[in-house]
């Protein structure tokens, strides 16, 4: 996927990203809680956060961890200045906080080392997140941990079935192979671990999830899209499919734990 067309969609976004991004809020609450056994074991050293957005789990991190420095990075510079807002909105202390205009794509690690690495709903944006995140992980310390949360590649079944039915492509984001994603990370001395489950979203039409992408920031990228006719297609057939009831839409929820043992 394109970097500038992912900076540029959380750019817009990021105004209404905070009021929209509900399931972003609840996940990054979930992998706060997964997190809190690992605190007391973390080695001395810095903490980074990818793809930090407009701060859901930047804010979990500095209540978590309120000693270690943290660097608190995203692609796009209006959603870290929105960030960096809600941090002064909050009264949280922010003179251990870094905010780092970074695209991890590209990010050279090189003599930066971390005692965490960590990113809520981002690695989904990466073109090769099994590569990207195995080079980042470099940067851990030994004993260090990465931890994310990521949508993976089952998400989303009732669009793919509309699409199907009615012979459409589907232009959904690709998303991260939950097991491909394992293999490759379990290399040198890392250990891999991971926890799925699933969630259900419900909209009152099939236009208002698509309308939520985008107040989301996670319109789909692909080059190829629908029609407008095809579109209205969709959108009028996935909402005669479930009548009077909200339109339901499930989010396949991975959270994974890679552990630096080397």
């Amino acid at each position: 996927m394109s970097d500038t067309k992912v900076s540029r969609h959380f750019s817009k976004a990021s105004s209404v990203y905070e009021e929209h991004a509900t399931l972003q809020r609840d996940v990054a609450r979930r992998l706060a809680n997964s997190l809190k056994p690992w605190t007391l074991t973390l080695p001395s050293g810095p903490v980074l956060e990818l793809g930090a957005g407009t701060g859901f789990f930047s804010r979990e991190l500095a209540e978590l961890l309120p000693e270690r420095k943290l660097i608190v990075t995203d692609i796009s510079d209006e959603m870290l200045e929105r960030n960096r807002q809600l941090f002064e909105e909050g009264k949280l202390n922010t003179d251990k906080v870094e905010f780092r205009q970074l695209d991890a794509e590209t990010y050279q690690p090189d003599d930066e080392k971390f005692s965490l690495i960590t990113g809520n709903f981002v690695a989904q944006w990466f073109r090769d997140p099994p590569l990207t995140l195995d080079r980042i992980a470099q940067a851990l310390l030994s004993g260090g941990l990465m931890l994310l949360s990521f949508p993976g590649h089952e998400s989303f079944p009732e669009w793919r079935k509309i699409c199907v039915d009615l012979g459409l492509p589907y232009t959904g984001n690709e998303l991260p192979d939950t097991e491909e994603m394992v293999y490759k990370l379990s290399f040198d001395g890392k250990q891999v671990d991971y926890y799925e489950d699933s969630q259900v979203m419900r909209f009152p039409g099939a236009l208002d999830f698509f309308r939520h992408l985008r107040q989301i920031g996670s319109s789909p990228l692909h080059e190829k899209r629908l029609s407008p006719k095809q579109f209205r297609m969709l959108i009028d057939h996935w909402d005669r499919t479930t009548g009077a009831e909200p339109v339901s839409v499930t989010w396949h929820l991975v959270f994974l734990a890679l552990k630096n043992d080397s």
